[in-house]
């Protein structure tokens, strides 16, 4: 299996390429003191896509001459590129730019999610997933393994189990009226809602008809946040599947978006528990 790069590891790799180019040395000059065939050994440790071992992380710091203060950081980042995230096994016909959110979720503390259309992953039930994703491949030569996306889905779910990872979704009120695949499965949905909107790691918020126009309708956004210095990241996704956004001035602005319509258009949680309620009383 190939090396995955994250960000613990991208943040040691960073950090010992800063040492090396303050000191005015070169990949080559590292790989010589590892005593290695190829630059691209230490070209993949500094690019968090394999950890070091610690031995060549002492030498490196030597050779770098980092001070003891630097040694003492090196250590925690290198501690930290060890603990391994959970991994959620996706079927093998998932787009490359998805199985990057889910490895992001895992590693993220926090995500904002604005759904104009459909309900978010992290909140869908089973039957409610598996409409959607049966439903996505209808336009497909080749039908997926449907089951396997639900269970795939369900799976990302238990981020959502002990309260260390928080949700605010901000749905838009078409959401919760749209009858996927019909009047049972969308009560069971918004029962749902309702039952997890309980817990203190999750927050929802519906954007009712009334609002008008707001920030994020023409398509799905998640931002994700992370602790420490990590800036946050985000994803929008389309029709054809989800594109990663890279420029921080345009997740800052996608942030202000989110914070936007929580805070101005979106109902605050109780009025969206109401809302819910009078939908599931309509079904």
């Amino acid at each position: 299996m190939a090396a995955t790069p994250t960000r613990a590891k991208k943040r040691l790799g960073a950090y010992l390429r800063g040492l090396r180019e303050r000191a005015g040395l070169i990949l080559r000059d590292a790989t010589k003191e590892l005593r290695l065939s190829a630059d691209a050994v230490v070209s993949r440790y500094e690019s968090g896509h394999n950890r070091p071992p610690w031995s060549s992380v002492a030498a490196l710091l030597t050779l770098y001459d980092a001070t003891a203060e630097e040694r003492t950081k090196a250590v925690a980042l290198w501690e930290e590129a060890g603990v391994a995230t959970p991994q959620v096994r996706l079927p093998a016909g998932a787009p490359k730019t998805f199985r990057e959110l889910v490895r992001a979720e895992q590693e993220a503390s926090r995500a904002r999610i604005v759904a104009p259309v459909v309900v978010p992953g992290l909140l869908q039930t089973a039957n409610y997933a598996r409409e959607v994703h049966a439903s996505a491949q209808q336009s497909l030569d080749q039908a997926a393994n449907v089951d396997a996306f639900v269970a795939a889905r369900l799976e990302r779910q238990k981020l959502l189990e002990d309260g260390s990872f928080r949700l605010h979704a901000v749905l838009a009120e078409a959401t919760l009226r749209q009858l996927v695949g019909g009047a049972e499965v969308m009560r069971e949905q918004l029962e749902h809602l309702l039952t997890i909107g309980k817990k203190a790691n999750v927050t929802i918020q519906a954007v009712p008809f009334s609002a008008g126009a707001y920030g994020g309708m023409s398509g799905g956004c998640t931002i994700l946040d992370y602790d420490g210095d990590d800036p946050s990241t985000a994803y929008l996704e389309y029709p054809a599947g989800g594109a990663w956004v890279d420029n921080e001035g345009d997740v800052q602005h996608l942030s202000a978006m989110f914070t936007s319509v929580s805070k101005n258009k979106a109902l605050p949680p109780a009025g969206t528990v109401e809302l819910i309620r009078r939908v599931v009383r309509e079904l």
